[in-house]
């Protein structure tokens, strides 16, 4: 058995490794065709933000009254979504921490720039008059209740706000993710029960029946990241067969505990319990009896490498009871990916793999080793971790509060199931973080597509599409103005409107844009399911009348079956003499050059300019894709910008060029020159190494430069002067080390003699103060062949003299004088060193 187990993590070890190096050469990732930066005019929105209020986590669509709630720091706002930008439709409140809770949030040893205030993280509609709201109140999280008819906070009789405790229902920490849903009037949350968050906890309260939780002594949740939650009514329809019960399914990552060969594994999770859970009798009291998790596994075709920390789910219903139909679209990212900043795939989830995976096998952990195992004997009836049915109720179990003992033991221990639900990425994205989904379903000219609206973790807006298993990024838009991660996403399908917010502020965007598109092959290349041509414009898919012929081609984008043939084909090079005509005219003075821009519609074209031959001299392409162009003399030249994507040309922009005629110059007043009516503003540039036209009547500025030189030089002179007076003594002294020495030196002062003033017969030498303090160390060539003092009486007394008031010993030092180099030297001790007296 431990050979098996060896063998299986050397196989895990080496299927992750192969994953990682083959990660970087999957060639599955989607370019954006149309890029939209930040306010820009061809993508319309609406904006809302509040001064001093930050942190805008929580959005509530409410249909009931035409309203979308706003959940922020300290703050909720009711806004009209007829237009969330008017002012005068808004509504506000403010719930602020007090001072007193602020305090012992810091001493607790939060931040009370950051930690200690009121994070809005739970906003629910609770009944047609009121909404349920918690916030995290300086880590001690309370709930409240909103009257919206006045959109104030609910007051007891003291006037005090009704408050309740928010512990497992909303998170202290507000940086910690948790979900909520209100089912029939009770709370369902996945959060952490305890200051220090160590305590995850899926809670129900509100209702009639007992609150329950899940057991953590059991350790059902392993450190969990909740990312979402849902409601499936698979009771319906009413009357069926099975009976069953409607079910709460959450969405989290955690600590993949049954992976023991790796540590700090994380996976992703779907859990789920039933609404008609009360908890047991004598087991499981006031605890789940329904709780079955499994794990989400969103990998790679080619080699299994695995996305496996989800970072939001959004859950596609079908209309009417057809719930079977439901569809869970997932974004998640991988912690091994080695990548400047990672990247994420977007995964597909039906209804039926979840549904067989938790019919499936049960995981069970032995409790001494830590091990999970597949459990491969007989299970109890009814089935453990199920819903109470109509097969429960023929064995007189009517709640779970009947459920035998030893189902409710096996539930204890075996809440893992073994299937793991499994997909492939739809989209594949590098150097992206996704943070947030939504899935709208739209019906085209000839079937529904499921249009997918992710956002950045850096304030960008992707809007995609899956056909033929390939997915195309129809846009991308920039929504603020600075980086900031995409903390929700509210689709409004009736309107066709997303609220999108983040740090800063709301964002309201059209899901719809189909006025972008000018032509008809942009229209059709754009695989927009929302937009169809018409035969003269492209038009919303949901204006159409029912007997329109309007036409559309999501799948192949075939602009040849739809579109009308109104350009050249592609073995034509010169455009139609028609299309000359209306050309714009560009004038350019003679030896001057202008740049004619030509910007792509779509990120998948190709640029193609057209020219004549006998111009391709005159131009240069510039490395963004513009045209350098020099006009030639006497002629005029066309230049056309071709757009080329998918087999469909289109022509983007036509200039035709000319010089500036000489003879018309000199006749115009002085400053002008001729241009033809349709010219746009221009500023020619001379060429290097050419000069202009004298007929261009251009303004020199010879005797300008001629005086600025002129004061360049005079400054540079003056500049030095001033430098080589400040520097005269440096100077001196180093003109004196480069004497030679053969030249006669200038005889030493004497210390006994006072110095004397030379006369102008030159009788005797002037003797300057000496520099040096003490006695000087020289080179014994350079001393000799120096010219020294003669040898005289008064020399040695004078010497004799400065000796004695020397701070030396007389023992220790006397004078030697030797033939071969008459100067003195001065024995100090046992060292005979050479001086100059």
């Amino acid at each position: 058995m431990w050979t098996a187990i060896l063998q299986g993590q050397l196989a895990a070890a080496l299927l992750l490794a192969s994953c990682l190096q083959s990660v970087t050469t999957t060639e599955e990732d989607a370019t954006p065709r149309i890029s939209f930066p930040y306010n820009a005019k061809e993508r319309s929105s609406k904006r809302f933000s509040a001064k001093g209020v930050f942190n805008y986590t929580s959005l509530l669509l409410s249909q009931e009254d035409d309203m979308l709630y706003v959940g922020a720091r300290e703050a909720l706002f009711a806004l009209s979504l007829s237009d969330i930008s008017r002012s005068r439709l808004q509504k506000n409140l403010t719930w602020d921490t007090p001072a007193g809770k602020r305090e012992e949030c810091s001493f607790k040893g939060k931040s009370l720039q950051t930690d200690c205030f009121n994070y809005i993280k739970v906003l629910l509609r609770l009944n047609a008059t009121h909404l349920y709201v918690c916030g995290t109140y300086a880590f001690s999280p309370v709930c409240a209740y909103i009257n919206t008819s006045t959109f104030t906070l609910e007051r007891d009789e003291a006037g005090e706000i009704l408050m309740e405790d928010g512990r497992s229902r909303c998170p202290f920490n507000p940086e910690y993710k948790s979900t909520a849903i209100i089912v029939d009037g009770e709370l369902y949350t996945g959060t952490v029960s305890n200051f220090q968050g160590n305590e995850p906890v899926i809670y129900k309260s509100l209702g009639q029946g007992p609150a329950l939780k899940t057991e953590n002594s059991l350790k059902w949740l392993q450190d969990p990241v909740f990312v979402g939650s849902t409601t499936i009514e698979e009771s319906q329809p009413v009357g069926n067969p099975v009976g069953d019960d409607d079910k709460i399914y959450f969405f989290f990552s955690e600590a993949g505990k049954e992976f023991d060969f790796f540590d700090n594994t994380i996976v992703s999770r779907i859990a789920r319990v039933c609404k008609g859970d009360k908890g047991g009798e004598r087991v499981l009291q006031k605890k789940w009896t329904t709780f079955l998790k499994a794990q989400l596994l969103c990998s790679l075709p080619d080699d299994g490498f695995p996305f496996n920390i989800i970072q939001d789910m959004f859950v596609l219903k079908p209309m009417g009871d057809s719930w079977e139909s439901t569809v869970f679209y997932g974004v998640f990212t991988s912690q091994w990916y080695k990548g400047a900043s990672g990247s994420s795939a977007v995964c597909a989830f039906t209804m039926a793999q979840v549904e067989r995976a938790f019919s499936g096998r049960y995981r069970e952990v032995n409790r001494e080793t830590q091990q999970w195992y597949t459990y491969n004997h007989p299970v109890p009836e009814p089935r453990p971790g199920a819903c109470v049915t109509n097969h429960a109720r023929q064995m007189g179990i009517q709640s779970s509060l009947h459920m035998p003992d030893k189902v409710l033991n096996f539930v204890k221990d075996h809440f893992l199931m073994d299937s793991v639900i499994r997909s492939t990425p739809l989209l594949l994205k590098r150097s992206v973080r996704y943070t947030q989904i939504a899935v709208h379903q739209i019906q085209g000219m000839e079937r529904a597509y499921d249009v997918l609206f992710i956002g950045t973790d850096d304030g960008k807006l992707h809007k995609a599409i899956n056909v033929n298993d390939k997915m195309h990024i129809i846009e991308e838009m920039v929504l603020f103005p600075h980086p900031q991660p995409i903390q929700h996403i509210e689709l409004d399908p009736q309107r066709g409107l997303l609220f999108v917010s983040s740090y800063s502020g709301l964002v309201e965007v059209p899901v719809a844009n189909c006025s972008n598109y000018q032509s008809c092959g942009e229209c059709v290349l754009s695989r927009d399911p929302y937009c169809a041509w018409t035969g003269r414009l492209c038009r919303d898919v949901r204006m159409a009348p029912p007997d329109s012929h309007w036409q559309q081609d999501v799948e192949e984008a075939d602009t040849s079956a739809i579109c009308n043939r109104t350009v050249p084909s592609g073995r034509s090079f010169r455009p139609a003499s028609s299309r000359v005509s209306h050309c714009q005219l560009i004038t350019i003075p003679a030896n001057a050059f202008r740049v004619l821009p030509c910007k792509l519609r779509s990120n998948l074209a190709q640029r193609r300019w057209r020219y004549s031959e006998g111009a391709s001299k005159f131009l240069y392409a510039t490395p963004e894709g513009n045209l350098v162009v020099v006009a030639p003399a006497e002629r005029t030249e066309t230049y056309e910008c071709w757009s080329e994507e998918e087999g469909f040309r289109q022509l983007l922009a036509n200039y035709c060029v000319r010089a500036e005629p000489r003879q018309e110059s000199s006749t115009l007043p002085r400053g002008h020159s001729p241009r033809a009516p349709h010219v746009l503003p221009e500023q020619s540039m001379v060429l290097p190494g050419e000069s202009r036209s004298p007929q261009s009547h251009t303004k020199t500025y010879w005797n300008e430069l001629i005086v600025v030189c002129a004061l360049l030089a005079f400054s540079l002179l003056v500049f030095s002067l001033f430098v080589i007076y400040r520097n005269r003594d440096h100077m001196k002294s180093v003109l004196k080390q480069g004497e030679c020495p053969n030249v006669p030196q200038k005889k030493p002062r004497m210390v006994g003699k006072p110095a004397e003033s030379l006369p102008l017969n030159g009788s005797t030498i002037p003797v300057s103060t000496s520099d040096h303090k003490g006695y000087q160390t020289l080179n014994d060539n350079y001393i000799c062949s120096t010219p020294t003092h003669e040898s005289s009486p008064e020399n040695s007394k004078s010497f004799s003299e400065a000796s004695d008031r020397r701070p030396l010993n007389l023992k220790e030092s006397h004078v030697e004088y030797s033939p071969t180099c008459p100067r003195p030297r001065v024995r100090l001790g046992s060292e005979i060193k050479d001086s100059i007296v």
